[in-house]
């Protein structure tokens, strides 16, 4: 009790001056968000008011201590208009009513028609969905051509066994020792989502929609891909860096590897010259399918949202749609700048045939498949319920104790799913 007095305090006083340096700026619609090319930001919003004749000003917090500031102005009263929003706390602000909904708004759903609608899951609340993508994108495949070459394969693998006779090839053929890389250390963002997108390729998820886990279930997907992971772990397949390594992608710019699942935009540092011994060589493909499933992977998005604090709506909503949608000549001109200049993911679909965008991500990534990818990505809304969090870092340790044969999978699984149901019920889910 006493922590949750002293954080309540914390942020009042958070407040009280958020709330004196955002009064102290001139009239107009006001920006916020993390402090990523500020310039940029502030001549894309010079470009919206010449269009609409709406000021507006952006300010920004630092990365690290956005959420809690932000938190702090909410409570306060927030004077801010529109606000840059992470996927992984949407739901707590949507929750709560600090941010607002655009559904229904008008020209929301030609715009969210562009839209896959994994990408749309990932900005949505109880059915609601509560902005437009700031940047976007899912995880692929990423494969060492010159590898495949060098082992006799025409074509990258389909499904997840042919991943694994592929890499007996490679491996055979004295290519490389260990051809599969996979992020399997403890931590945020790596073995859950690993998990998350072998499940996925099965055909499955972790919990369904009311949040009941279904990972314990007999043959499962998620027992399924488990499965699969430990048996080509004790094989030398996947490489044991896996479980170590932090920063797994830099192996495949080294060429020690030939097949990763990777966040989309790493394949451009892996295919930088300056950075990468294999550039050229890397490509990607889907994510492999199994059980008749073609594909299946998790995507991420960061949005731009109307806060419950905008008193001009229709001026907030248009500079939503300016900087997520198409501006006033109805292009999608910020989202295009920021894949062209700084190769930040997107989603809307008239950018994959944009000629200037595919010039410039195309000696990178395959446009074509990589929106064809997005189509794959699954709904992961039990991420976005308060106890996910807990429940994750206490999953960690067990998890890699059945890939290493210490712990009895039955067991283990059995475990994490009384945590979580307890943990619902706790929460009232």
């Amino acid at each position: 009790m006493l922590r949750s007095h002293k954080l309540l305090a914390l942020f009042v006083v958070l407040a009280l001056l958020i709330g004196a340096t955002v009064s102290a700026q001139d009239d107009g619609l006001k920006l916020t968000g993390w402090p990523y090319e500020v310039d940029v930001v502030t001549e894309n919003l010079g470009r919206f008011t010449e269009q609409s004749g709406n000021d507006a000003v952006f300010l920004p917090f630092p990365s690290n201590e956005y959420r809690d500031k932000m938190v702090a102005s909410f409570v306060a009263g927030t004077e801010f208009d529109v606000a840059y929003v992470r996927d992984s706390y949407l739901a707590e602000w949507a929750a709560a009513g600090w941010i607002l909904p655009i559904s229904g708004l008008e020209g929301a759903d030609e715009l969210l028609a562009d839209l896959p609608q994994g990408i749309i899951d990932q900005m949505s609340y109880e059915g609601e969905v509560y902005g437009l993508p700031y940047y976007s994108g899912t995880q692929v495949l990423a494969y060492n051509q010159s590898h495949l070459d060098g082992a006799g394969i025409m074509a990258p693998p389909e499904t997840w066994d042919e991943m694994a006779a592929q890499a007996q090839m490679i491996k055979d053929a004295g290519v490389v020792e260990h051809p599969i890389l996979m992020e399997l250390r403890s931590g945020e963002n790596y073995l859950l989502r690993s998990l998350e997108i072998i499940t996925a390729a099965h055909g499955g998820r972790f919990f369904d929609e009311s949040y009941n886990p279904e990972f314990h279930l007999p043959d499962s997907p998620f027992r399924q891909g488990l499965e699969w992971i430990k048996t080509n772990l004790d094989s030398g397949l996947i490489d044991p860096a896996s479980l170590t390594n932090a920063e797994v992608d830099t192996l495949m710019m080294a060429g020690t590897n030939s097949f990763m699942a990777t966040t989309d935009y790493t394949l451009k540092a892996m295919n930088d010259p300056e950075q990468s011994n294999e550039a050229g060589n890397i490509k990607n493909a889907l994510i492999p399918g199994a059980n008749d499933q073609r594909s299946g992977t998790i995507g991420y998005v960061r949005l731009y949202s109307i806060t419950n604090g905008a008193e001009d709506m229709d001026a907030a909503w248009q500079l939503v749609q300016f900087l997520g949608g198409k501006d006033a000549t109805g292009v999608y001109y910020v989202p295009k700048r920021w894949a062209l200049e700084f190769g930040l993911g997107f989603s809307p679909a008239p950018l994959y045939e944009d000629e200037e965008v595919r010039n410039s991500i195309s000696g990178w990534i395959d446009p074509d498949l990589l929106n064809e990818q997005g189509n794959y990505a699954i709904s992961r809304a039990y991420r976005f319920v308060p106890f996910f969090s807990d429940w994750e870092i206490s999953s960690w340790g067990p998890l890699q104790a059945i890939i290493l044969g210490e712990a009895d999978a039955d067991d283990v699984l059995d475990e994490l799913a009384e945590e979580w149901i307890e943990l619902k019920e706790d929460w009232g889910y």
